[in-house]
């Protein structure tokens, strides 16, 4: 039986340099070794294949978390609290309104 081997050449024209942990750098030397793979190969392989699933990297995503709780048993603000407030805001912009106005003079 005859079985033809078709290889495709991809050229590489781009260079990274990433900074990476000695642990990190450990670590792929040896998936490296482990799959006989160069560094540069292995690293190429590994970013195809996170880029490809659309998962991101374990341990450094930030998730959306309900608020459902987080502020239990806190204080309710009342609506004399809001307008307290809305009342100190307007105070503070009328001041920087007139400053302002004061300036262009």
């Amino acid at each position: 039986m005859h079985s033809a081997y078709i290889r495709i050449t991809v050229k590489k024209d781009a260079v990274l340099t990433v900074r990476l942990p000695a642990t990190t750098r450990r670590r792929l030397e040896a998936l490296a070794r482990q799959e006989g793979r160069s560094m540069s190969a292995q690293a190429e392989r590994l970013i195809e294949q996170g880029m490809s699933t659309g998962a991101p990297a374990r341990g450094h995503v930030r998730t959306a978390r309900s608020l459902a709780g987080v502020l239990s048993g806190g204080r309710v603000p009342t609506v004399a609290d809001f307008r307290e407030v809305r009342a100190l805001i307007s105070a503070s912009l009328l001041r920087r309104t007139r400053l302002h106005d004061d300036r262009r003079r």
